[in-house]
């Protein structure tokens, strides 16, 4: 630009923030009057060439009259308190200059070089004690010399100053009084002027005197007698058609040099002309019309000025007579020197002038009217400056502003260059640094400076809202579009561009620049939105620090929200501050999003969670993450009391395990359903870990694959786990399981249940209540072997157990408290459902005799009976009631298994029996224990009431004790003067692979002529037949078809006795060994062994698959020598033992 306003040049647009040498806050200069500069002249040494003495003080009188007339001032003496500073401000400053400047220096020195004998490392250089005098070393002490000068200097005049301090108060008063007569004579000086400008005005105030003489002769004859005459004669007047001959030689003269003559000299900006009316019309578009004639027809005189037009708005429509004058004259002279080049050139100066000058009137305007406040106009001769944004409230010690100036266009050898001419030019420089290269336009036809301004404000908030946009678009959070980011710009109306960046959920935050005063607005205007915005308008740079403090900003108002919202439905919030440091959180962090960037965390916790388990959720600009954590338990030196889920990273809580919960960014929002959603899959995900771990630590075989389920919300998708079933039925007493079922077991999560969910039915909802124990529900799906062998399972077997007959599943819902495996509750259930297996299947080989009423996991219902001819019943066949026995399964129960019989059936007498071995490995041997047992039950109860009837008759007792499932006793009591009693043992053994029922007498050592051995081994012990084997002493039965008979024929043999007299017996021979029992008030039966019931045979199991078949003949009798030898034989065999003794121990193949 022209008149030093050049590009290259800096300009002095920002001179009044400089104060002291230091670029801080300005200091307002006040100048009231024209006199002040006499004010401002040095008076250090005093004025007009007089030295003050400030250290010499008055003596005697005068000096008290000097002090008494220094505090005594007049009010007319104003105090002087503008630029004047504190000494220990100026002291303060100099001191932290001199630190600068010495640190800057040691920074210089040091990266000065090193002598060459010290350079590179050498190890020759030795210190010798001497003067190093190589050139460097003398460069840096000359420099260190200069500097310590000038610090010098410095110094000793803030010591000066400082010994004028002493003085200050005597000083400002004289300061004070010098200042005053200062203004008095500028005062004096002011209406000398005035009273000299006044008479010299006065001048055009007068009215010269009326000459009457001449104004008399002029009326009364016409003429002036004293007025010569110089004897013109008056050309005759033109006519119409004389003029427009005139007009039309002059256009055409005008035609034919601008054609022939002047073609080459024309101006391109000339080159719109038109001829009319005796005149040539050049136009230059957007600046002016000018209109020249000639005034000879010689093509090397002149062209003269006739009018000029602006041609841009606004100007003025005619030039004032002044004005006009003076450009005609102006022009007139340079047409006759430099022609229509010269005139152009003038012209186009004079037109951009005044568009410069039109811009700062407007400018001007503004500053009083819209603009108030926000901008500072300065005209610069043929430039002016616009300072916008003059108090705004971020950025302070930085302005903007636009310089306008004319732009010469000078070629490459700095003379003007005549194809392109001058122009105006607009630099714009943002906070204190011009931007280079931007094309900002403006409008030179239709001047606005409000236009210009929006423009150019418009460009700065482009800047700033695009630095932060692109700032914030580079970031992993909205490069990989976890959140929204958008930018809109509108260069026509500042304020309506506008950033909008998503917080949480749905909410937006729209940033703002105002295009008057630059302050940012954040929308909506909510408390913690509107400190936000204080703290961007407070920034000294928001075009670095606003994208952190949008972060910032964000992290605040999610944590608060989603803290608020979380309390609100049953979370535990401890804060940003967790129970571990943030440190120990960074690999956790980095490891998800690959980011290093500075990250904030809420902890969060569902009411029913262990303490130990976290939601934490990170935010930062690398992208939102959502961990699940757990931490480790608390040391053994922690307090009984504390709480492990406050802060404790002093109690020793450290990170166990930490996994990302995938989280789209659709799906954070504040709604009810996004928490419970997150509750459901994160409770999902601690019962999966939790049974991993268990599964782990039992070694137990799995895998995890993903499947879908129906139960669960569409954003959960849980894994399924697949455990081995022959792990989780391990072996127990070295038995091993059969294989019934397939040997993966898929466990599948469902959803969680409150304790309010009393029905049991699925609710992957939270409880509302906040002290609520969440329990998880998990489902496990058992395929079975042989679909055949559960034909008489019918759908659901419980309210969490069911049978699917269609596809062969066993479906079992297993509910859990958060933090228990489901694995070991799954386990239970499945050995449960195992031990049903198996007594179905127990209930199926056992045969038509034993029909399934229910079966369910908690209770099975059957009924049981022995009649080897009986057809194949169904279970809703009409039973025999004098046949068929039901019997109740409770599995349920708290005890264990319990049995109940209904009343009158035979096995009432060892239901004590019959529970143990439910509760024992021989549970699935009890159907086919019963059938076979049954017909010695039901002869049993046939003799107990015959003998009921003797008992009515005379003192005839029977008793049976049971001493085992397979072995009891029967105990007869003969009445008569001396009471008889007779035992016999009934035992299950087994022979040849076949079961029987072994009798044998159990009395004491008797007498050899005992009268009931008699009659038992003609009766009895030698009958052969229907199933019933005499063994001379004893007698064998087949559990089905001989066992009735054989109680029938030992009760008949035994009542015989009644009927006869007793035998006289030795009177030697003790009354033990005669099997009389002394009388005695009462009988006590012998003790029941208290050992555990035996398992039985499994040719109990095989007894209905053999009593089809045809009992064998019996042999023939054995010789009387070799019964006690067979007796001995069996009792091997079969475990016989004396009485009082343990039941045999029966093993199963």
């Amino acid at each position: 630009m022209e008149n030093g306003i050049h590009s290259s040049v800096r300009t002095n647009h920002d001179r009044d923030s400089w104060t002291n040498g230091v670029n801080g806050g300005a200091v307002k200069h006040e100048i009231s009057d024209k006199g002040k500069n006499l004010v401002a002249h040095d008076m250090t040494n005093g004025s007009s060439g007089a030295v003050m003495d400030v250290d010499s003080e008055p003596r005697g009188a005068l000096a008290m009259a000097v002090q008494s007339s220094m505090d005594d001032l007049p009010d007319e003496i104003q105090r002087i308190t503008a630029d004047i500073l504190p000494l220990g401000l100026i002291l303060s400053r100099l001191a932290q200059f001199s630190h600068s400047t010495l640190m800057d220096q040691i920074d210089k020195l040091a990266s000065k070089p090193l002598p060459q004998n010290m350079a590179n490392g050498g190890a020759s250089y030795q210190f010798t004690g001497a003067e190093d005098t190589s050139q460097e070393s003398l460069d840096k002490k000359v420099f260190l010399l200069k500097t310590l000068q000038d610090l010098h200097t410095r110094w000793v005049k803030a010591l000066v100053i400082t010994e004028w301090s002493k003085k200050a108060e005597k000083v400002s008063r004289l300061i004070d009084i010098r200042a005053h007569l200062a203004t008095k004579l500028g005062q004096f000086e002011q209406v000398f002027w005035d009273l000299i400008t006044v008479k010299r005005e006065l001048q055009w105030a007068k009215v010269p005197s009326p000459d009457l003489k001449t104004a008399l002769e002029v009326l009364s004859t016409g003429e002036v007698s004293w007025m010569p005459d110089l004897g013109y004669l008056e050309p005759p007047a033109l006519t119409v058609e004389e003029k427009e001959t005139w007009i039309d030689n002059i256009n055409t003269v005008l035609s034919v040099r601008l054609t022939l003559d002047e073609h080459e000299k024309i101006p391109l900006a000339f080159r719109d002309y038109t001829i009319n009316s005796g005149r040539v019309t050049f136009r230059v578009e957007g600046e002016f019309e000018v209109d020249l004639t000639i005034g000879d027809e010689d093509p090397q005189k002149q062209f003269w000025f006739i009018d000029f037009r602006f041609l841009f708005n606004p100007a003025p429509a005619e030039l004032s007579e002044p004005l006009r004058m003076g450009l005609e004259a102006k022009v007139n002279l340079i047409l006759s020197t430099d022609g229509l080049v010269g005139c152009y050139k003038f012209l186009h100066e004079f037109v951009l002038t005044q568009k410069i000058t039109e811009f700062c009137r407007q400018a001007v305007e503004l500053s009083r009217g819209r603009w108030i406040d926000t901008l500072s106009v300065e005209r610069l001769n043929r430039a002016m400056a616009i300072q916008y944004w003059v108090n705004r409230p971020h950025s302070q010690g930085s302005k903007s502003w636009i310089i306008l100036g004319v732009n010469a266009n000078n070629g490459p050898d700095g003379l003007p260059d005549p194809k392109r001419p001058s122009c105006l030019s607009l630099r714009w420089f943002r906070d204190n640094k011009e931007v280079k290269d931007c094309d900002i336009g403006f409008d030179v036809k239709s001047i606005s400076t409000e236009d210009l301004l929006t423009t150019v404000v418009a460009r700065h908030i482009e800047y700033l809202l695009n630095t932060i946009y692109s700032k914030l678009l580079i970031k992993p959070r909205f490069a990989q579009r976890q959140a929204e980011l958008s930018l809109e710009i509108s260069r026509e109306e500042p304020s309506d561009s506008a950033l909008s960046m998503q917080l949480f959920d749905q909410e937006n935050i729209t940033v703002k620049v105002d295009g008057m005063t630059g302050t940012f607005s954040m929308l909506p205007q909510k408390p913690r939105i509107l400190d936000g915005q204080r703290k961007l308008n407070s920034s000294p740079n928001p075009v670095e620090e606003g994208p952190t403090l949008l972060e910032q900003l964000r992290c605040w108002y999610t944590m608060t929200d989603l803290s608020s919202r979380a309390r609100s439905i049953g979370w535990t919030v401890v804060g940003s501050r967790g129970p571990i440091t943030t440190d120990e959180l960074k690999p956790m962090v980095q490891s998800g999003s690959q980011s290093r960037e500075p990250f904030q965390t809420l902890w969060l916790r569902k009411n029913g969670w262990s303490p130990l388990w976290f939601i934490i959720m990170t935010m930062s600009l690398g992208g939102d993450q959502w961990w699940l954590v757990e931490l480790s338990p608390q040391k053994p030196t922690a307090q009984p009391g504390s709480q492990p889920g406050l802060h404790s990273a002093q109690q020793g809580l450290r990170m166990k395990l930490f996994t990302k919960i995938p989280m789209a960014p659709n799906q954070m929002t504040l709604s009810d359903d996004f928490f419970q959603t997150l509750t459901v899959y994160v409770s999902g995900m601690i019962s999966q870990i939790t049974d991993l771990r268990e599964l782990h630590s039992k070694k137990m075989g799995y895998t995890t694959r993903a499947m879908a389920s129906s139960s669960l919300p569409r954003q959960i998708k849980m894994p399924t786990i697949f455990v081995r079933l022959s792990d989780m039925l391990q072996p127990e007493n070295g038995r091993v399981s059969a294989p019934w079922a397939k040997e993966y077991v898929p466990i599948v999560f469902r959803g969680l249940q409150g304790p309010d969910d009393q029905d049991g039915s699925d609710n992957v909802m939270v409880p509302a209540r906040r002290d609520a124990r969440i329990k998880v529900i998990a489902e496990a799906r058992l395929a079975v072997a042989n679909n055949a062998k559960f034909r008489h399972l019918k759908g659901s077997m419980d309210h969490d157990v069911a049978f699917d007959s269609r596809t062969g599943q066993f479906v079992l819902r297993v509910r859990a408290d958060m933090g228990t495996p489901v694995v070991d509750l799954l386990g239970q259930r499945i050995r449960s459902l195992e031990r049903l297996v198996d007594f179905v299947e127990a209930i199926r080989v056992a045969g038509t005799n034993v029909v399934a009423q229910s079966v369910t996991l908690r209770e099975v219902v059957f009924t049981y009976q022995n009649t080897p001819e009986a057809a194949p019943t169904l279970a809703n066949a009409p039973q025999r009631p004098s046949q068929a026995w039901r019997v109740r399964v409770d599995l349920a129960s708290s005890k264990g298994i319990d049995i109940s019989l209904e009343m009158g059936n035979p096995h009432e007498a060892v239901i004590d029996y019959l529970k143990q071995a439910a509760n024992s490995a021989s549970f699935p041997m009890l159907p086919s224990w019963l059938v076979t047992t049954l017909p010695m039950f039901r002869g049993l109860r046939h003799i107990e009431n015959t003998w009921d009837a003797l008992s009515a008759k005379s003192n005839a007792k029977f008793e049976v004790f049971h001493k085992a499932l397979n072995w009891a006793t029967l105990h007869f009591v003969l009445p008569g003067k001396t009471e008889r009693a007779v035992s016999f043992d009934i035992k299950a053994l087994t022979r040849k692979g076949k079961a029987q029922w072994c009798i044998t007498r159990s009395d004491p050592p008797r007498a050899t002529n005992d009268m009931i051995d008699d009659i038992l081994a003609q009766k009895v012990w030698s009958f052969q037949g229907n199933g019933i084997k005499g063994l001379m002493t004893s007698a064998a039965a087949d559990p089905n078809t001989g066992i009735e008979k054989l109680l029938e024929m030992i009760n008949a043999a035994v009542s015989s006795i009644l009927r006869a007299p007793p035998q006289q017996q030795n009177q030697n021979a003790p009354e033990a060994a005669m099997g009389i029992i002394p009388p005695h008030p009462q009988q006590t039966p012998p003790q029941q062994p208290q050992q555990p019931p035996q398992v039985l045979h499994q040719s109990l199991a095989q007894s209905s698959q053999a009593r089809a078949q045809a009992q064998a003949r019996a042999q023939q009798a054995i010789a009387r020598q070799h019964q006690q030898q067979q007796q001995s034989q069996v009792h091997q065999r079969g475990g016989g033992m004396p009485n009082n003794s343990a039941p045999a121990v029966i093993t199963i193949d």
